[in-house]
């Protein structure tokens, strides 16, 4: 007889011993042995397998759930190939249409779709795809393979599994209502079946412990179903009155007994990315002038001179009988035996800033002060912190050849001031909400360190402050170049994940001919994955604009649902023009 079960959504983190404990040898040599799939392959990275072979992917295919399926096995074995990654995402973009993935008579190519897209952080269309299938759930509160179908239990796993990569979390009505539905599918023996009227089976009870995982539910008692399932060769039974195992139902048996879920895994194309070109930051007397990654120059002065351009600031390099000599840097000239040093890699230089030939990865810092002045760094023990819990803060300097305890530096977190002791430490306690920049500094001989953002309390929070920066005058001769833009600075607040906020910036041709202007954002990737120009990707804008015209832009940023890093994020967005 069937057992309905209804019950209330228990969020938890018990994962039981039966999952830890269990030996997935057998069945790894059991699938290691089959000819390989995208399924093969996500149970195989779920369990942990070495020698993942995925020779059978093939980045050219233009159907959707092939390429989805690819994208997810090449997320669960954290591909660094950027460009089958770029080129299968491009195929799933390529069939969204009407607001949502492929075909408008299915459902499932948007589940899969849908998560495929988050497990290689892609959040385009995530909005309207995540509405196209709440659209589409039924009364009873699970999902058909297709619009105005049956509920079945495969399908509705797949879509919780989809839908908690979106801004909906385990406490949200759809998601309680289709778990609900889930248990209706429950026998007796504790496996699941594909709808009320099934009998338990290998594959629909894997995918919903799966699902239900997700969610933080415990599933000991259907994981002893599936377990009962396994066959003496590591492989599992689709049926308990079968003769022999499934491949599939393996695979997905080892997803599920791995405490696993859809995605395995995740691959952030752009994390992979980040170590190209040079870091640049420049500490002045009072506070940061620059602060930019990924650039290109050949050089340190090279690299100052992008800096400007990024950052907006003007700097002064002389010709002197010792090489050149930046004198000045922001408007903040040399005075006395005072000025501008530089450091590359924490080393300070020993020739000219043009001298010094820069190579991939390399991080380049200015610091204003006198002889000798010394650079440092912070640490912290923790970045999310309760209220009145203490976090613990080391600070260091590099002497030239060993890094040294800073003793007496002025640790600042949000408005308060500490000081370290002689090992460089300090506890500090902080009694609000809020996302606190520390840093540490000291009146003379040191340059200002890096920031660490710490949370504290229960509240995230995502500060961003994107700086706009406009060359004025790009043209030559009669034939001037140029353009402004009505805000020099953009600041949108606090966002959490799942949030957007927007502005609109006006763009005035103040030159004498007509030009064509296109953007670029440099900076963090939380900018440069999540920006849009007038609602399309930043890569794609481009604008004519007359003389004396003016249009304006609407800028918009969203912060993923499944972002967790919390702090001030900071990137410029940079308007350049050419002579149409």
């Amino acid at each position: 007889m069937k057992k309905i079960i209804f019950s209330l959504l228990i969020i938890s983190l018990f994962l039981s011993p039966v999952m830890i404990l269990a030996d997935h040898s057998d069945s790894i040599d059991y699938l290691q042995a089959q000819s390989q799939n995208a399924w093969i392959t996500q149970g195989l990275a779920a369990a942990d397998a070495d020698d993942i072979n995925i020779d059978y992917i093939d980045p050219s295919t233009t159907d959707l759930m092939t390429a989805s399926k690819y994208l997810l096995a090449l997320a669960s074995v954290e591909t660094q190939d950027v460009e089958i990654v770029n080129q299968l995402i491009a195929t799933i973009l390529n069939n969204y249409n009407n607001n949502q993935l492929g075909d408008t008579s299915l459902l499932n190519d948007d589940f899969w779709g849908l998560m495929a897209l988050s497990a290689a952080e892609d959040d385009t269309y995530q909005d309207n795809i995540k509405n196209f299938i709440l659209d589409n759930q039924n009364p009873d509160g699970g999902w058909s393979w297709t619009p105005g179908g049956s509920s079945d239990s495969n399908d509705t796993a797949a879509a919780v599994m989809a839908l908690l990569e979106t801004d909906l979390t385990a406490a949200s009505p759809e998601i309680i209502n289709a778990i609900t539905y889930l248990n209706t599918t429950k026998n007796e023996d504790n496996g699941f079946g594909y709808d009320e009227a099934s009998d338990s089976d290998g594959a629909s009870t894997a995918w919903i412990i799966s699902a239900l995982y997700k969610a933080g539910i415990d599933t000991s008692d259907s994981i002893i179903f599936l377990n009962s399932l396994k066959q003496g060769d590591g492989s599992y039974l689709w049926m308990p009155g079968d003769a022999s195992g499934s491949v599939l139902v393996t695979a997905y048996a080892l997803v599920a007994l791995s405490a696993s879920t859809y995605p395995v895994d995740y691959v952030d194309i752009d994390d992979q990315s980040e170590s190209s070109g040079m870091d640049l930051r420049i500490e002045g007397p009072e506070d940061t002038i620059c602060l930019a990654t990924g650039l290109q120059a050949i050089n340190v002065l090279a690299l100052l001179e992008v800096g400007s351009e990024v950052c907006d600031f003007e700097y002064v390099a002389e010709e002197t009988e010792y090489g050149i000599y930046v004198s000045s840097i922001d408007g903040i000239d040399a005075a006395g035996m005072s000025g501008w040093q530089y450091w590359v890699n924490w080393q300070p230089g020993m020739v000219g800033a043009d001298k010094y030939i820069l190579a991939e990865g390399d991080s380049v810092l200015w610091g204003y002060g006198g002889w000798p002045t010394y650079t440092g760094k912070i640490i912290t023990d923790k970045t999310l912190v309760d209220i009145d819990e203490s976090f613990l803060v080391t600070a260091t300097y590099f002497d030239g050849v060993d890094w040294q305890a800073w003793t007496n530096a002025e640790i600042h977190a949000g408005d308060n001031i500490y000081q370290t002791d002689n090992n460089g430490q300090v506890n500090i306690i902080l009694n609000n909400d809020g996302v606190y920049s520390v840093w540490a500094e000291q009146d003379t001989g040191y340059v200002r360190s890096n920031k660490i953002y710490v949370t504290v309390g229960d509240g995230v929070s995502q500060t961003v402050d994107l700086l706009v920066n406009i060359p004025v005058d790009t043209g030559g001769g009669d034939d001037v170049v140029a353009f402004i833009v009505d805000q020099s600075s953009v600041n949108f607040g606090d966002l959490g994940p799942g949030q957007t906020a927007a502005t609109v910036l006006s763009l005035s041709n103040t030159g004498e001919v007509p030009i064509y202007i296109e953007a670029n954002i440099n900076g963090h990737q939380i900018f440069t994955d999540n920006t849009l120009l007038d609602q399309d990707i930043w890569e794609d804008y481009n604008l004519d604009l007359n003389i004396a015209s003016s249009s304006d832009v609407d800028i918009s940023l969203t912060i993923p649902s499944n972002w967790s890093e919390a702090g001030q994020k900071n990137a410029q967005l940079i308007f350049w023009a050419v002579n149409n």
